[in-house]
């Protein structure tokens, strides 16, 4: 119980520090394009939703809580994964940091990447299915290659990673997007380096307070 709690510590002080490092990053290289995206969007007579944060100290607020909360539960998985090993520091941590921004980010990336509002995209439930798919699968796949001996997991690994893409990720029939092109490879490019930067101090993070952390 005592080493659930420090692993939970350890965890939240990662997320915290990780979720404030992917807002600000946010708030400087992705939010614009987001912004700028909505431009091109048709004004609605009706609001979509009751209430939304207010640009400024409300939407940065809420941004950090929710990233916040995203990064304690991947640290917690990352800091539970480096225990479960035996490893700890924060070269081990990034490993583990970039094996989680593969798994949760590149892959479903590489079928479903990320769009900007305006973007015609598939029905939600079959875009979040085959993005636990993906996701899933992936995780199976590093295992079976970098983690295991066996060589059939390691050949069961490697036709994993293409299931998701054999099955094809859902897309509508036809896809139209309101901001331009330009903006949207912004949009990806700056969102796949946010990414990267995120779970690369989520993992440094994390190894290095197990590493101060006594077990």
């Amino acid at each position: 119980m005592a080493d659930f709690r420090k692993l939970v510590v350890v965890s939240l002080l990662a997320g915290l520090l990780g979720g404030l490092l992917l807002s600000v990053l946010q708030h400087y290289q992705t939010q614009p394009l987001i912004l700028a995206a909505e431009q091109f969007e048709t004004p609605s007579a009706e609001p979509l939703h009751d209430w939304q944060p207010m640009d400024g100290w409300q939407r940065n607020g809420f941004t950090w809580l929710f990233n916040a909360l995203i990064g304690f539960g991947f640290a917690l998985l990352i800091s539970a994964s480096m225990y479960w090993r035996d490893q700890h520091g924060y070269l081990c941590g990034l490993g583990w940091g970039l094996a989680g921004y593969w798994v949760f980010f590149v892959a479903p990336s590489l079928g479903l990447p990320p769009e900007l509002p305006g973007t015609d995209s598939a029905e939600l439930h079959s875009r979040q299915a085959w993005w636990l798919l993906t996701a899933a699968v992936t995780a199976m796949s590093l295992y079976g290659l970098v983690l295991s001996k066996q060589r059939w997991l390691k050949i069961g690994g490697t036709v994993l990673l293409a299931l998701p893409y054999l099955i094809g990720a859902p897309h509508p029939v036809v896809a139209h997007a309101l901001a331009p092109e330009a903006l949207q490879q912004h949009f990806v490019l700056w969102t796949s380096i946010n990414n990267a930067v995120f779970w690369l101090s989520l993992g440094a993070l994390s190894g290095w307070l197990l590493r101060k952390a006594t077990f």
